[in-house]
């Protein structure tokens, strides 16, 4: 008997039970997880390699505003040099006039020869040309200047303390002259000492006009804003926006550069700032908002669909595991009762023989069905069994008890014909019967009755179990209600009414948990028990019966 017990333990304990929330664990870290990763390593290269293309456009336009700045300072340059070693305009600065008109005459033919050429061209960005001289003969104006006039401006302070030959100033001309002339300037100033034989120290002025050089930088085809500044003043950008008549404006701090050059060109470092556009790669993704939605989706659904599937069928093996746990526990617990049945069934025979020879029928037909009864009890070879069998298994029982207690106990059992041929879990209604006959009789003086009725009403199996015994208390009612519809395996060994417990979690699991249990009591009148399970979740097929005693 020990060797049996073991072995039936064995076999339970090797029974893998699989519930939902490892599946999910599993969808979560082995599914879901590596795909959101994959995702993220996706978008992670994607925004790097957009960042990395981003900052070679920065580079480019930085590249081509570098190379418009060494058009512009090449051309100014150009000029200045012209001038410088033309020996021509060095003599006519050299020389000492003796009267105005003398110097007037002089300085028309080397405008008309020399700076008109200079100034002439449609795509230049010089604007004006002056030279500045401390020859104490010329007369000021026009483009030729006495240097003492130039003495009290700020391009020309800034140019002597810069203390070079060659320098680029950027200022801006307020209230030093006229209104209309206020305006932001740069000019390439450059000393003319190239002949040896001078003796008056003279050095020329370009401007060079913003109008042009803004409208070459603008012509850029890149998104980005582009800055060119002398520490934080902004000579110019890409934008325009601060105008040539406006002072210049400073870098306020703010700004988020992406690339950031300094170039040196005649005493001045200028730094060229591309600055950083403002959630660029956010606003590319936006172009693929679907795509990415549609991949995202796809890549949480389709695995998600998968386990669902292999959820389902575990559920469904599971279902017939437990209900295999359900009837090799039923078999444990019968064999631990101790009772042999081969050794039960023939003390019956011996006993029913022997009523037969003293001519005891109804003794020997009692011996008999209990007989049966036992049989059925401990024989689980099929679980499940039409109601019909149920039913006679029921009416046998009620007849020994009905043996045993005379008119102490009535009993009614009603089966429609739809019914018959229905498959339910072994031993299901019998224990709510014995329920009724064990504990509904026990003080009760006056006959009780026991109803059992089976039908089907809107495609659902109802099986009513009613008696007219002791009843039950409230708090028996609510706890025995919980039970039945809420009880798990592991709580069998731990409740009341085991075989009552036992038989609603059978038949939960034989209609995948869509089995419902409803009992009401009353001290002192009775009880009545209803089971629920829709005819979708269980085998039908054929008639039933109605039988009374």
């Amino acid at each position: 008997m020990k060797e049996i017990f073991e072995s039936i333990g064995k076999r339970i304990k090797r029974i893998k039970i699989v519930k939902r929330p490892r599946l999910i664990l599993i969808y979560l870290i082995c599914v879901l997880g590596p795909l959101l990763l994959t995702d993220a390593i996706f978008f992670s290269i994607f925004i790097k390699n957009e960042n990395a293309r981003i900052k070679i456009e920065m580079e480019n336009e930085a590249d081509s505003f570098e190379t418009v700045l060494e058009n512009v300072w090449g051309e100014a340059v150009d000029v200045t040099r012209k001038l410088y070693v033309n020996e021509d305009i060095n003599n006519f600065l050299e020389r000492s006039y003796p009267t105005a008109y003398e110097f007037f005459e002089r300085r028309y033919e080397i405008k008309e020869r020399y700076f008109d050429f200079f100034t002439s061209g449609t795509d230049s960005t010089i604007t004006d040309i002056e030279i500045y001289s401390n020859n104490p003969t010329i007369v000021n104006g026009g483009f030729v200047k006495r240097l003492s006039s130039a003495e009290d401006k700020i391009w020309y302070k800034e140019y002597k303390a810069s203390n070079r030959t060659a320098y680029i100033c950027c200022y801006y001309i307020g209230e030093e002259e006229l209104v209309s002339n206020r305006k932001k300037r740069i000019s390439l100033i450059r000393n003319m000492d190239y002949f040896r034989t001078s003796i008056r120290k003279k050095f020329v002025k370009v401007d060079i006009d913003y109008g042009p050089l803004e409208r070459r930088v603008r012509n850029f085809k890149y998104p980005y804003e582009a800055y060119l500044c002398i520490g934080d003043k902004i000579i110019l950008t890409s934008e325009g926006h601060s105008g040539t008549m406006n002072d210049f404006e400073y870098l306020t701090g703010e700004e988020k550069f992406g690339v950031e050059r300094t170039i040196s060109a005649y005493g001045q470092d200028f730094r060229i700032l591309i600055k950083k556009p403002d959630s660029q790669v956010i606003g590319d993704l936006k172009d693929y908002t679907g795509l990415i939605m549609a991949v995202i989706l796809l890549n949480i659904t389709l695995p998600f669909i998968l386990i669902s599937f292999i959820n389902q069928s575990f559920e469904n093996k599971l279902g017939m595991q437990e209900s295999d746990i359900a009837r090799q526990n039923a078999e444990l617990l019968a064999m631990q009762s101790q009772i042999n049945p081969h050794f039960l069934f023939n003390v019956l025979e011996s006993v029913r023989m022997h009523s037969v020879l003293k001519e005891e029928q109804e003794t020997a037909n009692m011996i008999e069905k209990l007989s049966v009864l036992v049989r059925q009890n401990v024989s689980w070879k099929e679980d499940n069994i039409p109601i019909e069998d149920e039913v006679k298994f029921i009416e046998d029982y009620l007849s020994l008890q009905k043996y045993r207690f005379g008119d102490k106990l009535s009993y009614m059992v009603e089966l429609e014909d739809d019914c018959r041929q229905i498959q339910i879990p072994r031993l299901t209604l019998v224990t709510f019967v014995e329920n009724s006959c064990v504990h509904g009789m026990e003080k009760k003086t006056s006959t009780t009755w026991v109803y059992v009725r089976i039908y089907c009403k809107n495609d659902i199996l109802v099986m009513e179990i009613e008696d007219t015994g002791d009843g039950m208390s409230e708090s028996e009612v609510i706890k025995l209600n919980e039970n039945m519809n809420n009880a798990l395996m592991e709580d069998l060994k731990k409740q009341d009414h085991i075989g009552v417990i036992n038989a609603c979690i059978r038949l939960k699991m034989k209609t995948d948990n869509k089995a419902s249990f409803e009992l009401e009591s009353e001290e002192g009148v009775g009880t009545f028990t209803v089971i629920k399970v829709p005819l979708s979740s269980i085998t039908n097929s054929d008639k039933g019966d109605k039988h009374e005693s």
